[in-house]
């Protein structure tokens, strides 16, 4: 056996092994969905102390959390002008995150704590509270929605949770991911057309997910955005439908204006109310 041999046995077996290997993660990563940039409808006042973690809208009213320990509140405010109508802080020693409607009632997690309040509609009070998680988990709440039959949590991974709205019990989960990548960051929730629509963290981008496969089926870019806004501004996060007019309000953490915005590729106007139904004519000839 000459000096080179073991070398060259050493090159073979290398290379044997680089065969066995998988593909290279950016061929395994590729997104497959098509990406939207947004269109501006219109853009209104929003108050720049507010952190959004959580966004809803009913009635003429947007409900909103802002986050932080020792700084968290919740407040109802109104859209046109982003006037305060109410507002109540949240306990000192919880982050306030997602929120959402089920029976009048507001459902606010809490960021690290597993622990989620049940609020008044009408004066955002506390009535209650409970569980989102096990003792043994470690699941964060980040975003919650309702979708008619469930709670859908989002935790900042990769993973939608189901739960009954009963008693927060877990009734199933899923991974979001588009093509062969996984995506992560799931922040604040929105239900619109039976798609889950999800803030993606620290980008400008919202994920269209279809929530019974996890597939991404498309992204909404937010970045014409930006130059609307003040350069102080954070993250966007906060997307919040209006099921009468069909509008879709967005927004994001200390920025100084609201959103409404269209992305007819992905999203369509379906207002169920004959008031805000488009006017159709028809000719004769």
């Amino acid at each position: 056996m000459t000096a080179r041999t073991p070398h060259l046995i050493f090159i073979i077996i290398l290379f044997a092994f680089c065969l066995l290997l998988p593909p290279a993660a950016s061929a395994q990563e590729k997104l497959m969905a098509p990406t939207y940039p947004c269109r501006i409808q219109a853009e209104f006042p929003h108050d720049t102390n507010v952190s959004t973690q959580g966004l809803f809208y009913l009635n003429g009213h947007l409900y909103e959390t802002s986050g932080g320990f020792g700084q968290s509140f919740l407040v109802m405010s109104e859209p046109d002008t982003g006037r305060h109508v109410r507002s109540v802080q949240i306990d000192r020693k919880r982050f306030a995150e997602g929120i959402t409607l089920y029976k009048n009632k507001i459902f606010m997690l809490t960021w690290l704590s597993g622990t989620g309040y049940i609020h008044s509609l009408d004066t955002l009070e506390v009535l209650t509270s409970f569980a989102y998680r096990l003792d043994s988990e470690k699941i964060e709440g980040w975003g919650l929605i309702y979708d008619g039959s469930r709670f859908i949590l989002s935790s900042g991974s990769d993973r939608l949770r189901f739960y009954r709205p009963e008693d927060f019990a877990r009734i199933g989960s899923v991974t979001v991911h588009d093509g062969g990548k996984s995506i992560r960051l799931l922040n604040e929730l929105e239900y619109v057309g039976g798609m889950v629509l999800a803030n993606i963290w620290k980008t400008d981008r919202i994920a269209v997910i279809d929530p019974n496969s996890g597939t991404v089926k498309a992204w909404i870019d937010l970045s014409p955005l930006r130059e609307r806004i003040s350069p102080e501004a954070g993250v966007a996060n906060g997307i919040a439908y209006d099921e009468k007019s069909g509008r879709l309000f967005v927004t994001g953490k200390h920025w100084d204006k609201l959103f409404v915005i269209t992305v007819d590729e992905v999203l369509w106007r379906q207002p169920v109310s004959e008031e805000f139904a488009p006017v159709t004519t028809s000719q004769t000839q």
